[in-house]
């Protein structure tokens, strides 16, 4: 299964779309800044499954600040990595993985692409930012099968 991972587009639903059609994602997972690219999104792609949570940046908007899904046997954390401190370093986000007994934590928050394997086993992986914020627009590829995954970083 192949999962398209997006945070921080803050109003750039055009560079989503472009992600879409470039990777063909199965899901779409949105880690905050702003939900409602993520609902917009949903509209222009009929059929797409778009997972998300809240960032620091939506408000009162109803919906979750943390998801775990289980994706071909892979558990993930989701998050925007705010009410984690992520720009003060990656200590939170790893314990709340170790925590939930997850194998990857997914933020955004930092608008700074990385892929890291923190103590205890703990993948943590930041996107970047799909609006291009301070930093280039990006995204990550998930391709999960069987309990195995392997990421890729890529610019738009």
């Amino acid at each position: 299964m192949k999962l398209l991972i997006v945070s921080d587009s803050h109003g750039r639903v055009s560079n989503l779309i472009t992600a879409v059609e470039r990777e063909k994602p199965d899901r779409v997972f949105h880690l905050g800044d702003m939900l409602s690219d993520a609902q917009r999104l949903e509209m222009a792609v009929p059929g797409l499954v778009v997972e998300q949570v809240r960032g620091n940046c939506d408000g009162w908007v109803p919906g979750d600040d943390v998801r775990i899904l289980t994706v071909e046997k892979v558990r993930f954390l989701l998050t925007h990595g705010h009410r984690y401190h992520a720009k003060l370093g990656l200590g939170g986000l790893a314990a709340a993985g170790r925590e939930e007994h997850v194998d990857v934590v997914l933020f955004g928050h930092t608008h700074e692409a990385m892929e890291e394997l923190a103590p205890g086993g703990i993948w943590l992986i930041n996107p970047g930012t799909a609006g291009g914020v301070g930093a280039p627009a990006g995204y990550a590829v998930i391709e999960v099968a069987n309990g195995d995954f392997r990421c890729s970083l890529r610019q738009l």
